[in-house]
């Protein structure tokens, strides 16, 4: 299995993948050689002026609290992992999903779709990750569903009851993979921070949207209940800081319509291996009525 050397800092293929797509699953079957870049941003119509703001705009300060307040929404999303070797060579494992989010419960429902290595359906449930295959027609492979601890491998055994709390009241106690994905990172943003790079108009999927680039304070988020302490020191690890590059892309109504995060290892600008992540998300169809929960104890495979 490769490993990627950051600052003081170990990362295994297996956890790229859980931090790019969220998908606990063998890296054997998901990764290629490919000169080819991680995916893009979903295609965009660009008016750029590239100002740079010495203070966060106010569309873009408020935006997570705007968003949230929404309480659901429907989410397509691409992740693009790239390790590269001291060689240089390129490989890329890349995640295509779609499904709902519910923000206020910190839950989601989505399907996925990593390349070489399959569909699956993914239930998250706070602290809780559940999933099952399913064939290319979107029905499910089998009725059983496999909880996943995070940090610990895929298992039949859950978090204790008594260190998983209520995620409507406490986003924090989450752990990295998991429960934080619900929103895929839409908490991040809540740690914007200046200088801010606004780009300039652009469409995404027929809203106008202005396009900021910008890095967040990942402690600032944390502070703020709105991330875990355990995902910021994860990325921490991997960046060697805890300002992460970020760009969101906010309409009119103040909602975030786009949300792109690059992870860098600390050790890019070294001859040592690393790794390039980018995940790009984009959200539609606010308030939608969602009912997200878990799958009943006899659908579940036994520790």
């Amino acid at each position: 299995m490769a490993r990627i050397l950051g600052r003081n800092v170990q990362v295994t293929t297996g956890s790229i993948v859980a931090l790019a797509a969220s998908l606990l699953l063998s890296t054997a079957a998901c990764s290629s050689d490919s000169a080819e870049p991680p995916p893009t941003a979903i295609a965009s119509t660009s008016i750029p002026s590239a100002t740079r703001t010495s203070a966060v705009p106010i569309p873009l300060e408020s935006a997570y609290t705007t968003t949230i307040a929404r309480k659901t929404a429907r989410i397509h999303f691409t992740y693009g992992a790239t390790l590269v070797s001291v060689a240089g060579r390129k490989q890329t494992i890349s995640t295509t999903g779609t499904g709902t989010v519910d923000f206020a419960h910190s839950t989601s429902q989505t399907v996925r779709d990593v390349d070489g290595g399959g569909r699956s359906e993914v239930r998250i449930i706070g602290p809780d990750f559940y999933q099952r295959s399913v064939t290319a027609g979107g029905a499910p492979s089998s009725t059983r569903w496999t909880r996943v601890v995070p940090g610990g491998g895929a298992s039949g055994s859950a978090t204790s009851p008594s260190s998983a709390t209520s995620p409507a009241t406490s986003p924090s106690s989450v752990q990295p993979g998991a429960g934080d994905d619900a929103a895929l990172r839409l908490g991040f943003l809540s740690g914007a921070a200046a200088p801010v790079t606004t780009v300039g108009e652009e469409s995404v999927d027929g809203v106008r949207t202005i396009h900021y680039k910008l890095s967040v304070n990942l402690e600032t988020a944390s502070q703020r209940g709105n991330i875990s302490a355990a995902t910021v020191d994860y990325y921490k690890g991997i960046l060697g800081t805890v300002l992460q590059p970020t760009e969101a892309w906010i309409d009119a109504d103040g909602l975030i319509r786009q949300l792109r995060i690059t992870v860098t290892s600390a050790a890019s600008d070294s001859p040592a291996p690393h790794t390039e992540i980018i995940r790009t998300v984009t959200y539609s169809d606010f308030g939608l009525p969602l009912n997200i929960t878990a799958p009943a104890p006899n659908e579940i495979v036994p520790g």
